[in-house]
């Protein structure tokens, strides 16, 4: 009976002893676990934003396109992509990106400096007055008979293109004064 006693003292014991190590294992677990994920928040949470070199440009009806480069520090992406959305991806490259927006605008440069006139008998955009003969631009052919004198005296002295109602109104109001091609039979 003794060495009952003492068998099942000695097996109370084992089992006693292994259940205080299992829950010291499982308590372990746990707390390395919680340490895990309170480390994977940390991380989340103190991650570095990403910096993209963004390069813009903006084209406008003229022609003219206008690009300036900036560095962007981005913390989410969709935020980006929404702030440009009316933008369209040009390039992409890690750490680089170059964005195009068509304006329906003339562009700043030509309201300041623009100046439709005459340059061997076509119409064109000049920079600054057309006595200065800088062509930014020519577009086409005019017959200069059919011009009425202040319409030839208006283009010799350069007409301003300060907006875009300027621009547009007088390339459709000479587009008229093409020469007519005839076709022969």
């Amino acid at each position: 009976m003794r060495k009952r006693r003492k068998l099942f003292v000695c097996s109370i014991a084992v089992i006693g002893i292994t259940s205080v190590l299992l829950l010291i294992g499982v308590m372990q677990s746990i707390d390395e676990r919680t340490t895990r994920a309170a480390e994977q928040k940390k991380q989340v949470t103190q991650k570095e934003p990403l910096v993209l070199e963004v390069t813009l440009q903006k084209q406008y009806m003229d022609g003219h396109v206008e690009e300036s480069t900036h560095e962007e520090k981005i913390w989410a992406m969709e935020d980006f992509w929404s702030y440009y959305h009316d933008w369209q991806v040009v390039e992409q490259q890690e750490g680089k990106v170059v964005l195009k927006k068509e304006i329906a605008d003339i562009s700043p440069y030509m309201k300041e400096h623009g100046y439709f006139g005459l340059s061997d008998d076509q119409l064109a955009i000049f920079e600054g007055l057309p006595i200065h003969e800088q062509v930014i631009q020519s577009f086409y052919q005019i017959d200069t008979g059919e011009l009425e004198s202040y319409q030839r005296q208006r283009l010799q002295d350069g007409i301003k293109i300060d907006s875009k109602q300027v621009y547009e109104y007088v390339l459709e109001a000479y587009r008229g004064m093409a020469p007519q091609r005839s076709v022969n039979s």
